[in-house]
């Protein structure tokens, strides 16, 4: 990696070549998952870009950072703002807060390439699909759901 891959402008470059390939991802995930009932917003505090679907129960945030790479993070509820002027946005936040996130790589890759987009669109499906799952799990052991069934 080279020093320049750490500077904002990169990260802004970054984030304008891929935005458009993110924001299609969570457009599929919302129809998919939540039946269209999310809300995608781009925005930015203090000179942070991000992508945000937001349900009445929860959060998908998607940040560019640098080094060429991108954290999604699903949450309970809206980071505070004043968390997102943080360097981190994501770190200290309260515990019961994080649902799970991952982070993805992209440095030296093309987004407008087909085949990326199969990958990239299979790695974020499968993280996702991870992040549930174990939410799921955690969900039925810490309660008597199994009582239900």
């Amino acid at each position: 990696m080279r020093f320049k891959d750490l500077g904002q402008t990169a990260t802004k470059s970054l984030w304008e070549d891929w935005k458009y390939l993110i924001r299609e991802i969570l457009n599929e995930f919302n129809n998919d998952v939540f039946q269209g009932r999310g809300v995608i917003r781009e925005s930015t505090y203090k000179e942070k870009n991000y992508l945000l679907l937001e349900t009445k129960k929860e959060c998908l945030y998607v940040f560019p950072v640098p080094g060429s790479a991108f954290v999604f993070s699903v949450q309970q509820h809206k980071i505070p703002k004043e968390q997102l002027k943080l360097r981190s946005p994501l770190k200290n936040l309260d515990e019961e807060n994080p649902i799970g996130s991952f982070g993805l790589g992209v440095r030296g890759v093309n987004s407008n390439h087909r085949r990326v987009k199969r990958v990239i669109y299979a790695y974020v499906k499968k993280s996702l699909r991870n992040i549930y799952r174990q939410q799921w799990i955690d969900w039925l052991s810490q309660s008597s759901h199994y009582d239900k069934w």
